[in-house]
């Protein structure tokens, strides 16, 4: 069974409480009905966002004290007024995340030490929190974001010398057109979400929401303190794999069902995620977290793949 890195830092009644509401219920299928309210249905951009935030410190592992990444990256992208941005207002008013929004003519994330905006230097400042990025695509030198995105650090040049920077954040980007973004840069979000416009149905349900949250904030069975708690308590818990063999015999039914081949880095996204959905459910990660992040993955390579004109 997994453990927590510092049970007692939480206080015992709200930790029962916790612990006790993901014995009874699925907290992954139950905590996005009250996570972005404003953001009606879309679930599946709520799952992996709360993956995102109990995923906000890389793990070391084995005696060298190495470090694996656990943070997620996510991409929102879709036409202006679809929705794609809500979850960057959520993300900066409720827990705290730096919004940038990017100016064509002056944002770059090059590293030079000399730039007055500070570029990359935003994401040392900000190690351990998120990062959201809106109109990701018109923000110059993209690529100098990889290194922030996969290995928690960056280089600044001064003077002809090199100095190495932590950075480790989780980004959220927002993009109203992907395509010309990099390959090397879309694979290191490690999931894509894409947003089209609200249908006749969804725009009646839009308004029924924000006219129940106007009404009673706190009608939800799980209120927003509960929430944070959740997440807080289930950032701190540590799983550990069960049922190893059978996770490998469900990539390998995986693999043969799509007859394709994926990198480590894709299948180490995939971990992740199933770490993330164990964290939130405070249990350890088995076949059943696998098959979910699966689900998620596939689902992100496929809105990807149409995006590029793939399929």
């Amino acid at each position: 069974m997994g453990e927590f890195r510092d049970a007692s830092r939480f206080n015992k009644r709200v930790l029962e409480g916790v612990l006790e509401f993901s014995r009874e219920h699925d907290p992954f299928s139950s905590l996005p009905a009250v996570f972005c309210p404003e953001l009606v249905g879309r679930y599946d951009v709520k799952r992996g966002l709360l993956c995102m935030l109990v995923n906000m410190q890389d793990r070391n592992v084995g005696s060298g004290r190495k470090r694996n990444r656990e943070r997620l990256h996510i991409l929102l992208y879709g036409e202006p007024g679809t929705g794609k941005t809500i979850p960057l207002d959520y993300l900066s008013r409720e827990w705290g995340a730096v919004y940038i929004s990017a100016n064509p003519s002056s944002a770059s994330l090059k590293g030079d030490a000399r730039r007055k905006d500070r570029g990359v230097q935003i994401f040392s400042s900000e190690t351990g929190r998120v990062v959201c990025i809106d109109e990701f695509e018109l923000m110059e030198d993209t690529d100098t974001l990889r290194d922030v995105m996969e290995i928690g650090k960056f280089t600044l040049t001064k003077g002809g010398h090199h100095e190495e920077y932590d950075a480790q954040c989780s980004v959220v980007c927002a993009a109203n057109d992907i395509t010309k973004l990099s390959p090397a840069v879309l694979s290191r979000f490690d999931l894509i979400y894409g947003f089209d416009e609200p249908t006749y149905d969804e725009s009646v349900e839009i308004a029924r929401n924000l006219i129940e949250i106007e009404e009673d904030p706190s009608s939800s069975e799980i209120t927003k303190d509960f929430l944070k708690e959740h997440i807080g308590i289930s950032s701190d818990y540590n799983p550990r794999i069960r049922e190893s063999a059978e996770v490998l015999n469900q990539l390998e039914l995986h693999f043969r069902k799509s007859r394709k081949g994926k990198t480590g880095r894709w299948i180490s996204s995939v971990f992740r995620i199933s770490r993330a959905i164990a964290k939130i459910r405070l249990n350890d990660w088995g076949v059943e977290e696998v098959k979910c992040a699966l689900k998620m993955k596939s689902y992100s390579d496929s809105v990807l793949a149409r995006a590029l004109g793939y399929e």
